[in-house]
């Protein structure tokens, strides 16, 4: 830790217990990508240095007839077909990432999201998204201190809500829910160190049910591997409140990993294949589920949460049986999973260090 005046800096460090995703919002078609089988690695291709190549070559009408009448085929087929060689694939690739279980040979090629990516196209983590998450741990310790069940039945009185506990900062009295009076202006979470392509793999997304059964859902997402560790730059200002401190945030975290272990995992038949997940952690990025991204559960309690988590998945996806949620005793009522070297993985957990 440095001290300057009334700021202290920490370094802080997410450790990945399993693979996690933060998309880019952009995703690759079959028709972006080169699968290389013999190495299992996916290249995310360049499509106007493509075009240029194809250009040289004479081989644009070729490749408008590809896209147009052969809807079925990847890349794979119009670079085999026309003797694309491996140094040429090279040549416009603009990164690789490992395939690992999720594109296999021989089977249909998914879409893949893309993990968020800096012009450089490296890999890196927003600073604010791990806020965000920071946010929302700090927000379940302080509503289980405070032992008070409150209902939130719209965007409206879940911000009252959260401004009660986290708007303790009094710098406009006339308007307590404004964001100047939250102790979340005291923290400041820098872009992670841009982490290294070979850490990078590509996951199809797994949903297992309260049961344990297991369904593989056509969903790729590329995401960071196991036990790379991701690191941050944390500044706490103590000026905005004096009890704002490392320590404080590990008790956050401490709490919402116990809490998720004990009021969500324990709902479901956990795979014999699975990975088990255990230490001070946070769940965090896309794919990483409903329950650990809001505040129902804690405001609720679980039996309550139950019922009301279960109306708002039933009104946003109605195929999907949520209705019998409050059977099942938990909401939503999936787990998701990937599988990585042969063993399944929850999406997003992440062990937290703050030196």
């Amino acid at each position: 830790m440095i001290r300057y005046e009334h700021l202290e800096q920490y370094e802080l460090k997410l450790i990945t217990k399993t693979p996690v995703f933060v998309g880019s919002g952009r995703e690759y078609n079959k028709r972006d990508y080169y699968f290389d089988a013999k190495n299992k690695k996916v290249h995310f291709i360049n499509i106007p240095g493509m075009m240029s190549m194809l250009y040289s070559k004479n081989l644009i009408n070729e490749y408008e007839e590809f896209i147009l009448n052969r809807p079925y085929e990847n890349l794979n087929h119009f670079f085999r077909d026309y003797n694309i060689s491996t140094s040429e694939i090279n040549l416009i690739t603009d990164y690789t990432a490992n395939a690992a279980d999720a594109i296999v040979e021989g089977k249909s090629f998914a879409g893949v999201m893309q993990f968020v990516r800096d012009p450089q196209h490296r890999p890196y983590i927003p600073g604010s998204s791990v806020k965000g998450c920071l946010r929302t741990v700090l927000l379940w310790k302080l509503i289980q201190q405070s032992n008070q069940n409150e209902l939130v039945n719209d965007y409206k009185k879940a911000r009252k809500v959260e401004a009660n506990y986290l708007n303790t900062v009094i710098l406009r009295k006339d308007e307590p829910h404004d964001e100047i009076n939250s102790i979340m202006r005291g923290i400041s979470i820098s872009d992670s160190l841009p982490i290294d392509n070979d850490r990078m793999i590509l996951t199809r997304k797994i949903d297992v049910s309260t049961s344990g059964k297991s369904k593989t859902v056509n969903v790729v997402r590329e995401a960071i591997a196991p036990e790379t560790t991701v690191k941050f730059v944390l500044t706490l200002d103590k000026s905005v409140d004096k009890n704002l401190d490392d320590k404080l945030i590990m008790e956050a975290v401490k709490n919402f990993a116990s809490y998720y272990k004990e009021t969500y995992l324990s709902s479901f038949h956990i795979p014999e294949d699975a990975v088990n997940v255990s230490g001070n952690f946070i769940v965090f990025g896309g794919g990483s589920g409903y329950f650990g991204k809001n505040i129902a559960y804690p405001i609720y309690g679980k039996a309550l949460a139950v019922k009301k988590v279960s109306e708002i998945m039933k009104d946003k996806f109605e195929k999907h049986y949520h209705e019998k949620d409050v059977v099942l005793g938990i909401s939503p009522h999936m787990l998701k999973y990937t599988k990585y070297q042969s063993r399944l993985y929850q999406y997003g957990v992440c062990e937290v260090v703050i030196n």
